[in-house]
Order: structure tokens, then sequence, then C-alpha cells
């Protein structure tokens, strides 16, 4: 009974987090819309990306870093406490949301896998030089040009797409690809897909599409900033959009396409932002302290962990107080 006691008060702390928070991000992301599309694309992506993913980082923080040990420390292993109809719902919210959770991670694992294989399987290796991941030419049926995979990503360009684009034209679009490579957004992607409330609550689809557009552009920035030409590269956009349809790959994998679901009404926006890139004065600059963007992940989590460390002992009695309510 202490057990089953344990994992039904996680079970319904962490549903009634993400629910709160989940409309909290929603009320935040609706109202900053504006706010958000009037920052650099990257840095509105980020933010964007930061409030979508902050309810499931803060119902596991609380959940697994407060409430789990708070219980073990101050519930006596034979109280001999009954739960009540209330916790018993919501138990069961919070247990059917970790199942629907890792049911869509099983499905975006699988499938990534399958597409990668299918692509593999008429694929040949061609390694252009100074691209740090494999690169794959496929004959299929679609103008694919995506990279996929979070890990261990790859990069596969359909035949039709090497012989519509020149050198330059390629080089541009693989170079977009490695930005979206460099910034993580097929595992942003992956987790915004984790994360999706159903349809008929519909609260994050257009930021969601926002967050895509935003990515694209930035990754579009990221090219140009790497030594790619915004004229190749928005004529790569254009010659790609006239080989047909995308690849349909966005809603299925955890992957980038050059063009992805959005491309219908994000293509022009992304080429008349390369337009004005075409001034060296708006040219995005590089980022000249590497090593500080390589550290600062670490810096941060190290201090999480302090202000976590410091907090623990602090917090324990008085969520042990809030999961009382919901045993009585």
């Amino acid at each position: 009974m202490f057990y089953a006691l344990a994992a039904a008060l996680c079970c319904a702390v962490l549903f009634i987090v993400l629910g709160a928070a989940s409309l909290a991000s929603a009320g935040i992301l609706w109202a900053a819309r504006r706010m958000l599309g009037g920052l650099r694309p990257r840095t509105g992506a980020n933010l964007m990306f930061a409030l979508r993913a902050l309810p499931l980082f803060l119902a596991g923080l609380i959940t697994l870093g407060f409430a789990l040990p708070a219980f073990l420390r101050f519930e006596p292993r034979s109280s001999g406490e009954i739960m009540g109809l209330r916790l018993l719902i919501l138990a069961a919210c919070g247990g059917l949301t970790v199942c629907a959770i890792s049911i869509r991670c099983g499905r975006v694992i699988l499938a990534t896998r399958r597409a990668r294989k299918e692509w593999r399987s008429h694929s040949m290796l061609v390694q252009p030089e100074g691209v740090p991941v494999p690169v794959y030419c496929s004959r299929g049926p679609y103008p694919l040009l995506a990279v996929t995979g979070v890990f261990r990503p790859q990069i596969f360009v359909a035949s039709t797409v090497t012989q519509s684009l020149s050198a330059k034209e390629l080089s541009a679009a693989i170079a977009h690809e490695m930005t979206h490579v460099s910034s993580r957004d097929n595992l942003k992607r992956m987790v915004l897909k984790l994360t999706q409330l159903p349809r008929w609550l519909n609260l994050f689809h257009h930021s969601d599409a926002a967050w895509v557009n935003a990515s694209e552009i930035a990754a579009d920035e990221g090219a140009i900033a790497g030594g790619a030409s915004a004229l190749d590269l928005s004529s790569a956009l254009v010659k790609v959009g006239r080989l047909g349809t995308p690849a349909p790959i966005s809603s299925a994998i955890a992957g980038s396409h050059l063009l992805p679901e959005t491309a219908e009404s994000c293509i022009a926006m992304r080429v008349m932002h390369l337009e004005k890139l075409l001034d060296d004065r708006q040219r995005p600059s590089r980022p000249h302290n590497d090593q500080g963007r390589t550290y600062w992940p670490v810096f941060s989590l190290a201090l999480f962990i302090v202000g976590y460390a410091i907090c623990l002992n602090a917090v324990l009695p008085w969520m042990h107080e809030a999961l009382e309510l919901l045993v009585r």
C-alpha cells in the first residue's frame, strides 16, 4: 500500500502541475505572441520552445524532485492511509498522461528509424567537404532535403534536388540543415510532439507553427552567418518548392525539412527575409565566443543543481503537507 500510494501521489502531482503549467504557458504564449514575433528569429524560437517545454520540466521537477522525496522522507510505511476518490481520479489522469507521452515517444523513435532505414536502402553516401555529419543522396519519389535524428543526425538529399540545384545552392541548403543540427532543433521538435495537447484543446497549434517558422528563419540566418550566400539559399528554396510536395516527415519523425509542413505560408516570408540579408549591413554575424556558447549549458546545470540542493530541505515539509491534502 505504501508504494501504491507513492505512485498515485506522484501521478496526481504530475497531472496537476502539467495541466496548470500548460494553461499558464498557453496564456503567456498568446499574450506575448506579438512581442515574440518582434525578436530575432533564434531568440524568439528559443523563448517559444522554453515556454512550451516549461510545463513538462516543472511537472518532472516537482514530482520527482520534491513530491517523491517528501513522501519517502515523512510518510510512515505503516500509516494505513486509504486513497480517496479524488486522489484516484487525479492519479488515473496522471497515469494516462505518462502513458500517452511514452507512446508518442516510442512512435517518434520508431517512425524515425523506419524512415531512415527506408531512405538509406536506396541511397548512397556522398560526403561534401566540411560537413561533419553523414550525407546521403536518395532516389526516392519526393524532393527530399532533410536532416533526421537527434543524437546521430544524418542528412538526406534526393537526386532530383541535387540535379536541380547548383553546387553553391546545394551547399547553402546543407548549411541550413547543419544549423538545425547545431541548434538541436530535432530534439526540440520531438519535445513539442511529446507535449502536444489533444487536438480538441488546440492551445499550442499556432505557437508550434510560429516556432517552426522562427526556427526555419533562424536556420537561414545561421547558414548565412556561416558563409553561405543569401541569394543561393533563396534560390534553393524556390527551386525545391517548385519540385513538388515535400516528403511528409515533419509530422511523423524527429527531422527538419528544408521546406517543412508550413512551407506554403513560410517560404515567401523566408525569401523576403533573405533578400534583406543581401545587404551586408544586415548580414548576421558569426558568434565570437564559441567557447562561451559551449560551456554555458554546463554552468547553468551546475547552478540549477546547487540551487535545488539548497532549497530541498526547506521545501520538503511544505510539499508533504500538500500531499496530505490530496490524500484526505
